[in-house]
Formats: structure tokens, C-alpha cells, sequence
């Protein structure tokens, strides 16, 4: 990945994955060895909400987005790249999913450095962000590799898409409904309190059973969204990346002149 010469991307999505999971299993296993949150489901960011795992957390999600940026934009340019303008509507829905894609990266970074605890109102704005628009993005892709066949691509992968993309999206709608039934059934007993952050199944909370449905189901969206960067895989195995530096001028003191010609320079 870190090559300058020619960049075989099989092994991109491959890394992401790796790196999400690590991320996600590690700080919850560090959240409940401090006992930051309940063993049982406990929200994705609760368990990176408070030190030091809340740093681990941090960090890997950062990593994780420019990732995900990465692989969303190498995927833009192999779409473009194969069709060859050949299909308006498919280049089209390509530059909408790569902005779709790049905004839940970005939406992903936001939730990476403002935690849970520390400015709320931003973070699930930030979480929104990041789900919803991967969602879609999964949505547009899905839609873009079934169209892709029998020209540019097979049958399977679309299918196998189209039903990741379902247990999300389905995940996406599910967690934000309970999670916010629990949070209502909270306020019916204690409605000058704040929602719990984290939930606590030792002391008692109404709506405790609603919040657990809400956290599987977005453990679940998660995965699933790994699940689908991971399909990428076998297709990005067909490209190479390559990266190369073009000269502006022949001295370093010298100003660029954009228009200049390669040929001019090498005089």
C-alpha cells in the first residue's frame, strides 16, 4: 500500500477490513475490561468513548476513513475507467456514489474525534451522516453493478451486493427506531434526565431491552458495511495504481509555468 511505483489495489479493501474489525473488537474488549460499558451490545461508540480506549478508537477510525475514502475513489475511477463513457446513466450514479461515499468518510472522521460523551449534538449528527450515506452509497453501487451485467461484470456479485446492501439499510432504519423508542421510554420515568451514556443493565433504565435491539443492529450495519468494501476485492485485483510525480520545472528555485510542455522541460 505505501509503494510509490505501481500499486497493485487487491489488497486495499482487504486492509480496510482488517483494520475496522481490529478497531472494533479491541475497543470493546478494552471497554469492558475497564468496565466503560455493559458486555451486552453496548453502542460502537460507547465502547470507544472513554480512555483510554476512546484513543485506540480515535485513531484506527481515523485510519479507517482515509481508507475508505481511498478505496470508494479508486473504485469511482475503475467504473469510469471500464465503461469508458459508453453509459451515461452508469457514469452518472458513479459520481453521485463517489460523493455519497466520500461524505460517510468524512462523516466517519467527525465521529472518530468527537466522542460520545464530549459534544453529543455533533457526533450523532456525524454517525448519521456516516450510516446514512453509506447506505446509499451501498444502494447506488449495488444498482450500478447489476446494471454493469452481462457487459462488464457477472450476475453473483450484484446479488451478493444488493443483499448486503438490504441488512443494512434494513439494520440503519432498525437501530435508529429502538434507539430512539429506548430513549423515549426512558424519559417516560425520568424525563429531566439526560438519555443514558452509556446504558447500564445494573442499574435500572426503562428502555434498557429497546437500547440492546438498537446496538445489535448497529453492529450488525457495521459489519455489513465492511462486508461490502471487502467485495471489492476480487475486482480491484483487475487494476493497478500508479503513482508518478510530473516535473513543473528543471531548477527548484525556479516558479512552475503550468503550460509549459514536456518536451520545453527536458531541454
Amino acid at each position: 500500500m505505501l509503494q510509490c511505483g505501481i500499486l497493485g489495489a487487491g489488497h486495499l479493501p482487504v486492509i480496510f477490513a482488517i483494520v475496522f474489525f481490529f478497531n472494533l473488537g479491541c475497543t470493546y474488549l478494552m471497554a469492558v475490561f475497564h468496565d466503560d460499558v455493559e458486555p451486552v451490545f453496548p453502542y460502537i461508540s460507547a465502547s470507544g468513548d472513554h480512555r483510554p480506549e476512546s484513543c485506540f478508537f480515535s485513531l484506527l477510525l481515523n485510519i479507517t476513513s482515509c481508507l475508505s475514502m481511498l478505496v470508494i475513489y479508486i473504485r469511482y475511477q475503475l467504473i469510469e475507467s471500464l465503461i469508458r463513457d459508453s453509459d451515461q446513466q452508469i457514469s452518472n450514479l458513479n459520481f453521485v456514489s463517489l460523493i455519497l461515499g466520500l461524505l460517510g468518510g468524512f462523516g466517519m472522521m467527525v465521529v472518530a474525534n468527537f466522542q460520545e460523551t464530549a459534544v453529543i449534538m455533533v457526533h450523532l449528527i456525524a454517525a448519521c451522516i456516516c450510516f446514512g450515506s453509506g447506505c446509499l452509497y451501498m444502494i447506488v453501487q449495488s444498482y450500478i453493478t447489476i446494471k454493469m451485467y452481462p457487459l462488464y461484470t457477472n450476475k453473483r456479485i450484484g446479488y451478493i451486493r444488493t443483499a448486503i446492501t438490504a441488512v443494512s439499510t434494513i439494520s440503519f432504519i432498525t437501530a435508529i427506531t429502538f434507539g430512539k423508542l429506548a430513549a423515549n421510554k426512558y424519559h417516560e420515568y425520568y424525563p429531566d434526565l439526560p438519555t443514558p451514556r452509556p446504558w447500564n443493565r445494573r442499574m435500572w433504565m426503562p428502555g434498557y431491552n429497546l437500547h440492546v435491539i438498537s446496538a445489535i443492529f448497529e453492529w450488525i450495519m457495521a459489519i455489513s458495511h465492511i462486508l461490502f468494501v471487502l467485495s471489492y476485492s476480487r475486482d480491484f485485483e483487475k487494476i493497478r495504481v500508479e503513482c508518478s510525480a510530473a516535473m513543473l520545472v528543471n531548477h527548484l528555485d525556479h516558479s512552475p509555468i503550468f503550460h509549459r510542455s514536456q518536451e520545453e522541460l527536458s531541454q
